[in-house]
């Protein structure tokens, strides 16, 4: 069963934000830099010293910048990005095969094989399937209510690829 869907502005800004979302390990060592970062602050408080301060300080910077980049530069240029690639904002098919997810568009059509999936993310909207660390299918959700079997493809994917990452 082909269904059929298109990628608002909206919907790839968001895309794009479950994209930057942090994995797993990414996430734990964040926390273990915030721990320390902590840490040093406190210890260098308690003593009296003032050198560990320009650390704290630029650090809570450097993730201030790394937040702004994140989650209101990104999606600001995804937008920007959309509005110029022409290609995304046709209608798109999809295809759940065997050996992998068949995506058409009105100019492509190809298979992309479970074996070069190198990833893959999901949110309340949207299924991502990353074929390189940053480059990514993106297949909406609401394709469930045409017949396409998204339960299929998320135990295909957590059986071919593994767990979402």
């Amino acid at each position: 069963m082909i269904a059929k869907f298109r990628i608002s502005e909206d919907d790839y800004a968001a895309a794009i934000k479950v994209s930057a979302r942090p994995s797993r390990m990414r996430r734990a060592l964040l926390i273990v830099m915030v721990v320390v970062l902590v840490l040093s602050a406190l210890i260098g408080a308690a003593i009296g010293s003032r050198r560990l301060w320009p650390f704290t300080l630029a650090s809570l910077f450097c993730g201030a910048v790394v937040l702004l980049l994140t989650f209101f530069l990104a999606p600001m240029l995804a937008r920007r990005h959309y509005r110029k690639y022409k290609g995304m904002q046709e209608e798109f098919g999809a295809e759940l095969l065997d050996n992998g997810l068949r995506i058409m568009s009105p100019h492509a059509d190809g298979t992309v094989v479970w074996a070069n999936v190198l990833k893959w993310r999901q949110s309340d909207r949207f299924v991502l399937i990353y074929l390189m660390p940053r480059l990514f299918h993106v297949l909406p959700k609401s394709v469930a209510e045409q017949g396409f079997d998204l339960q299929g493809l998320i135990e295909r994917l957590n059986r071919h690829v593994g767990p979402e990452s």
